[in-house]
């Protein structure tokens, strides 16, 4: 009976082929029509042209903290820092209104199209934005309904991030320039004023140069004064920075105020380590010159210390900034940074102001007026390396302001595509699935009449 079973569920080919050359009448006619179908929609379908843009991303030392580290550059401080500008966040930023828009109103269609057409449709039709894995390449490819159109489309994204860009920079620098000149007023004003009462003193005692001892003393504490001037302009720098950040934070999402990253055991080691290190180039530059192995070894020490920091710091924000927008993650990094930039900056002012008072007891020993003019023409030394530092901060931070942004670099500009060669429909594609379809329901046909006739 099994065997039985087994045949009557078996197709017997001869029969069908048998049957597919009776019915090939109709068969042939479906297969014909499918593919004639295939092509018809193949040349009805509009054409669409595909261009592309290659651009590099620039990992330069975060453009999102430009203000901040244009302050440090011109207070000879290397802060390191880098933003959390990675491929997925530009990418993001790509796809925003920002940029986007500007390319929709270009658009040459009716006003009442551009108005239905939403960002987020317009992306996901026209646009495909990806990133080589591993490296720091970006490819914007965009569709268009002409070539001119799709290379309009592709150069337009890059041309409009770099403009998002430039005016993002420029929005952040705005804050430090005001600080900035606000402070180089009052630095200017306690420069003249310590230069006058140094001149008055020499003039009333007859003082213009000091002893030997007192030039000793003044060499020693030079280093000092020096740093401490640097860090007490940058610590003013970070209050104002960090008080800008956390006011756009606020304006995004109040509740990121309450990250605390900053206190984190790995930071707060790097940050003891940091300041270690600081107290102990002070002292090395007070024994040896610029050029002394140590000297050198020291201050690539400390800058290696401040990537270390930079690392962790950006590690830690991206563990907790998963559900954030790129904006966000990037308003959190900068806050953490300058958070943590400042309490290094205290804690090093602390160190060295320790460090200086240890080295000002030996000052008791030199006459009551070796002593007053030491202290007068360390005023008038210090209150003019402090407004020395803010001008080239101020300089720097507006050169900042007025250049482009430099976050990606175009590699290949958006290409012409041909007129006869469009990237959809892929007209050879379509006619190939009209003819397997149309083999696929003649098949099927075939199977019903060889069911009808013989059962299956």
């Amino acid at each position: 009976m099994d065997n039985i079973n087994n045949n009557d569920n078996t197709i017997d080919l001869r029969k069908l082929f048998s049957i597919m050359g009776e019915q090939k009448k109709v068969i042939i006619p479906i297969i014909v029509i499918c593919t004639v179908l295939a092509i018809i929609v193949a040349f009805v379908l509009p054409k669409s042209y595909q261009s592309n843009t290659l651009v590099r991303i620039k990992s330069s030392g975060g453009s999102n903290l430009s203000g901040y580290a244009a302050m440090a550059a011109g207070l000879g401080i290397d802060v390191g820092g880098s933003s959390s500008a990675s491929p997925e966040n530009y990418i993001e930023l790509m796809k925003s209104r920002e940029v986007i828009q500007p390319i929709i109103d270009g658009l040459d269609i009716d006003e009442q199209q551009k108005e239905k057409m939403s960002v987020v449709g317009f992306v996901k039709s026209n646009l495909e934005i990806t990133n080589t894995k591993k490296t720091d390449l970006i490819n914007i490819t965009a569709y268009g309904k002409t070539p001119e159109e799709a290379q309009m489309i592709s150069q337009s994204v890059a041309d409009n991030f770099l403009t998002l860009m430039t005016k993002l920079n420029k929005e952040g620098n705005s804050s430090a320039i005001n600080f900035l000149n606000d402070r180089m007023a009052i630095a200017k004003e306690e420069m003249e004023t310590a230069e006058n009462k140094l001149q008055a003193y020499q003039q009333e005692k007859g003082i213009y140069s000091p002893d030997d001892q007192a030039k000793a003393l003044i060499d020693r504490l030079s280093a000092y004064d020096t740093n401490i001037a640097q860090l007490e302009a940058q610590e003013q720098a970070n209050s104002a920075k960090l008080q800008d950040v956390t006011g756009q934070l606020e304006q995004q999402n109040s509740s990121l105020l309450e990250y605390n990253i900053s206190d984190s055991d790995a930071i707060m080691s790097l940050r003891t380590a940091i300041v270690n290190k600081q107290v102990e180039l002070v002292g090395l530059e007070q024994r040896y010159t610029e050029e002394h192995p140590d000297v050198i070894q020291a201050k690539q020490e400390l800058v290696e210390l401040k990537r270390s920091l930079d690392r962790e710091i950006q590690s830690a924000v991206n563990s907790k900034s998963a559900t954030l927008t790129p904006v966000q993650g990037n308003l959190l990094m900068e806050k953490v940074q300058t958070e943590t930039a400042k309490a290094v900056t205290s804690a090093s002012l602390d160190a060295l102001k320790s460090k200086q008072q240890e080295a000002e007891g030996n000052i008791s020993t030199l006459s009551a007026d070796s002593v007053e003019y030491m202290r007068l023409l360390r005023d008038k030394n210090i209150t003019s390396e402090v407004y020395t530092n803010l001008v080239k901060a101020y300089e720097n931070t507006r050169i900042q302001e007025a250049q482009e942004s430099m976050d990606i670099q175009i590699i290949d500009a958006a290409n012409l595509p041909r007129e006869d060669m469009p990237a959809k429909p892929n007209k050879k594609l379509i006619v190939v699935i009209g003819f397997v379809l149309g083999v696929m329901i003649s098949f099927g046909y075939t199977l019903y009449a060889y069911n009808k006739r013989y059962g299956l």
